[in-house]
């Protein structure tokens, strides 16, 4: 049945969204005569959709008690207008470790949940930072509809993670070689195919996690986006990972730092971007090599105008067992 002007209507996200139907509603035109949308709720099937149009048109108040996620999905549609993809992968990233937090009500969140929250993340200070600042970004936007009042803002200030920052003093492990054994023996398990996989390419969590799989060549692996031009690069494959692939989606990082944790305890993700390295080293291989393959930036002129050719970089890897 048509809808009524002005009652709403439905749309699906695109994407993969837990909660691709979104309910929205015009509320102005721009210059250009083109529609201005408020979001009101979002949902994982059309039926649900529907049935919540139904009861907002009844109540219009009911529906506008937005969880994280909601405000998350509305100020994600706006960065996708005008941000680069390697910046939404960023964005993408950290709100994968904001999952505990999805489906409560943003006016619940307060500073002694969130403060709970951060107290027990065990991540570096650099991507609990990162995670803050996304969270900025959302209570901003929240006040700024109307969602919630500007005293909102008075709440991720009041966030201190630097006692956690201190607690941690962040040292990486080279994962032995005993342990690289045992987990050669497990090779058919998926996890443990994944966690070869970065250990024999020294590739960061992220490059494997966001990697197009048309970026997997039959010789190496093709960064394209990075912070730095060092970062973007060609990560050669040596004979071993090779006979891995093709290895299944990497998990988002909390779940990965979980598997990790029961599959080789005490050792992080980055560890097994240090062991590469130390792998690397104990082989003998040209310090320059080693910063060509992982991504490092040359640490002086020389260095930085030394081409090393894709034949040198695999002869490199294939010589670490």
């Amino acid at each position: 049945m048509r809808r009524a002007n002005g009652s709403g209507h439905i749309t699906k996200l695109a994407g993969n969204r837990r909660r691709p139907y979104a309910i929205r509603k015009i509320v102005g035109w721009t210059e250009k005569g083109t529609p201005i949308y408020k979001y009101i709720s979002y949902h994982r099937t059309k039926r649900e959709a529907d049935n919540a149009l139904n009861k907002y048109n009844e109540d219009p108040y009911m529906l506008e008690k937005y969880t994280l996620e909601d405000v998350y999905n509305e100020w994600y549609a706006i960065q996708e207008q005008n941000k680069t993809e390697n910046t939404l992968r960023g964005y993408r990233g950290r709100w994968n470790h904001l999952e505990p937090l999805y489906d409560t009500k943003i006016q619940s969140i307060d500073r002694f949940v969130l403060q709970k929250y951060f107290n027990n993340l065990e991540l570096t200070g650099g991507v609990m930072s990162r995670i803050l600042i996304l969270m900025k970004a959302l209570y901003e936007y929240a006040v700024k509809r109307g969602i919630l009042p500007i005293s909102a803002l008075n709440i991720y200030k009041a966030i201190d993670i630097t006692p956690k920052i201190e607690s941690r003093e962040y040292t990486h492990h080279m994962i032995s070689r005993e342990d690289i054994n045992a987990l050669w023996e497990r090779k058919d398990e998926e996890m443990v195919k994944i966690i070869l996989v970065y250990i024999y390419t020294g590739l960061r969590y992220s490059e494997l996690y966001n990697l197009d799989p048309d970026d997997i060549h039959d010789n190496y692996i093709e960064i394209k986006e990075a912070k730095t031009e060092a970062g973007k690069r060609l990560v050669p494959l040596s004979d071993k990972v090779k006979s891995l692939l093709p290895i299944k989606p990497v998990p988002p990082h909390t779940s990965y730092s979980k598997y990790m944790q029961q599959i080789i305890p005490g050792h992080t993700p980055h560890d097994t971007r240090h062991t590469f390295i130390s792998l690397m080293t104990e082989a003998g291989v040209d310090v320059r090599i080693i910063q060509a393959i992982v991504g490092h930036k040359p640490v002086n002129v020389t260095e930085a105008y030394t081409h090393i050719s894709l034949e040198t970089m695999l002869e490199a890897v294939n010589k670490i067992g």
